[in-house]
């Protein structure tokens, strides 16, 4: 089929000669000129390349086999791109290993593709084949460096392996695995069309599978269900007598594969997750999806002088997109203070820093020019949750740093108002109290830089006492009507006329 053998094309177009092959041997001859003379391009290709990356294809030369090499090779010559590429690290981001098989290796771009800017992906350098040989080979898959996560298969080269044997080294690379400290996920192996595989059936890999299943529960694996995800597409994505899949079916693979790897991403803690960029992290039901969606509806016929960033404590103060009945808990100070002045709320519920990088990546300040940003985040990056991880203070004042710097970005001209995070817990011995003031003294000297007010109202919502009192919030953390009256003084000062 066409994605299994991805690099043909340029091999056997690399002929020096018009002449027909007249039999086998010929072909043969005329094949290995072909790969000698792609060989020595390749080889001059890597000798111009910085030795880190000679490195890693003198890795790949040991690894990929007589079968896949030289299509790799080609496919380098002609400037491709391929699954084996090597990867300049962004050392923001987490390290992700993919470990598997062809069909692992036909679903890398993709999944790398959807995981731009969130993760460095990086594959095996081989077909990682059977146990058998991943018993034999981790450690040169796993190479020196750390990885975050690790995302793995084996199953179709073990259609035939004993079960009791699979199990056993099956068991042994998972224990391996996790002694790396990555967070680990299984791929459950795809499904396979009848006649698909000359020497098994579907039963021998669904046996397999439930095998599998029983050692990712027994280690405390997560499980990536691509068994699942393909079987109800396996006619439209799989050629008949085939395993692998066409390319729609690889992309489809991939998202999923993708959409597994964003779930471990907020538990990573080798790199700060308060800077990459994330969507609805929390399973709960609040609409994150459905109110980016009224924002980018409303946004340009709002088309705010004022824009206010933050989580549910703008969210509920009130403005367009409609809080419905979450927000409007200060719609009479909001009027107050903007009066007619169009103002836009991107207040979201749950929101971290890193939710609220990805919601300008979606463009949800793409083509405004207000005068001025109220950027009010970080108080929910202290959660810990069973979907993320709590964040440092250093961590979530880069993350609101981050903000300010894509928020410039997007809206050079707009004055950024950053309020230091509000007070929270009814007692000034709460413990995330110290937090927050820590946070905001590394927030303090951002208000150097140009266009930046530093604006930080903690000493307002307190009492003589240092307690917070519910008359202005409640639940100790949300304002009141009368406690976003608080907040509108201290902003009207300094917002542009």
């Amino acid at each position: 089929m066409n994605t299994r053998f991805l690099f043909l094309l340029p091999l056997f177009a690399l002929n020096l000669t018009a002449a027909e092959p007249t039999n086998a041997k010929e072909l043969a001859e005329k094949k290995a000129v072909a790969q000698r003379v792609v060989a020595e391009k390749f080889a001059a290709w890597k000798a111009k390349l910085p030795a880190e990356q000679q490195a890693w294809e003198t890795v790949l030369e040991q690894n990929l086999g007589s079968f896949y090499l030289p299509l790799y090779q080609a496919e380098k010559v002609k400037g491709g791109i391929t699954a084996w590429d090597y990867l300049k690290d962004d050392p923001k981001l987490p390290r992700v290993l993919l470990i598997g098989d062809s069909i692992s290796r036909g679903y890398t771009l993709a999944a790398r593709k959807a995981l731009a800017g969130m993760a460095n992906v990086h594959r095996a350098p081989e077909n990682c084949g059977p146990t058998a040989n991943g018993l034999k080979k981790l450690s040169v898959w796993l190479g020196e460096g750390h990885w975050d996560i690790i995302h793995f298969n084996f199953g179709i080269h073990d259609r035939k392996t004993p079960l009791a044997d699979y199990e056993d080294r099956l068991e042994a690379i998972t224990s391996q695995l996790k002694a790396t400290g990555a967070q680990l996920i299984w791929a459950t192996t795809t499904p396979v069309r009848e006649g698909g595989m000359k020497d098994a059936t579907e039963s021998d890999l669904a046996a397999r599978r439930e095998v599998a299943a029983r050692v990712m529960a027994k280690q405390g694996v997560a499980i990536n269900d691509l068994h699942a995800t393909m079987l109800p597409h396996l006619e439209a994505h799989q050629p008949p007598q085939d395993v692998h899949f066409k390319e729609p079916g690889y992309q489809l693979l991939g998202e999923q594969v993708a959409a597994a790897i964003r779930k471990q991403i907020p538990h990573v803690t080798s790199v700060n997750t308060a800077v990459i960029p994330m969507g609805k992290l929390e399973r709960d039901s609040y609409g994150w999806e459905e109110r980016h969606e009224a924002v980018m509806k409303v946004k340009a016929e709002i088309n705010p002088e004022i824009v206010l960033i933050g989580d549910s404590i703008t969210h509920f103060w009130g403005g367009q997109p409609d809080g419905g009945k979450l927000g409007n808990r200060g719609s009479e100070t909001w009027a107050q203070l903007f009066g007619n002045r169009p103002a836009l709320n991107l207040g979201f519920g749950w929101d971290r820093t890193q939710n609220v990088l990805k919601r300008i990546e979606l463009g949800e300040l793409d083509g405004l020019k207000p005068k001025a940003i109220v950027i009010h985040i970080g108080t929910n990056n202290l959660a810990q949750t069973d979907n993320c991880r709590a964040n440092t203070p250093a961590e979530i004042a880069q993350g609101i740093e981050t903000i300010i710097d894509h928020a410039q970005a997007k809206c050079p001209g707009a004055k950024i108002i950053l309020m230091g995070i509000f007070p929270r817990g009814q007692k000034p011995e709460d413990p995330k109290r110290a937090v927050l003031k820590e946070i905001n003294h590394l927030l303090a000297p951002l208000a150097r830089k140009p266009g930046i007010t530093f604006l930080d109202i903690t000493q307002n919502w307190l009492s003589p006492d240092g307690t917070i009192s519910k008359e202005n919030m409640p639940d100790f953390l949300h304002p009141n009507q009368k406690g976003y009256a608080v907040w509108a003084d201290a902003l009207k000062p300094v917002l542009p006329e």
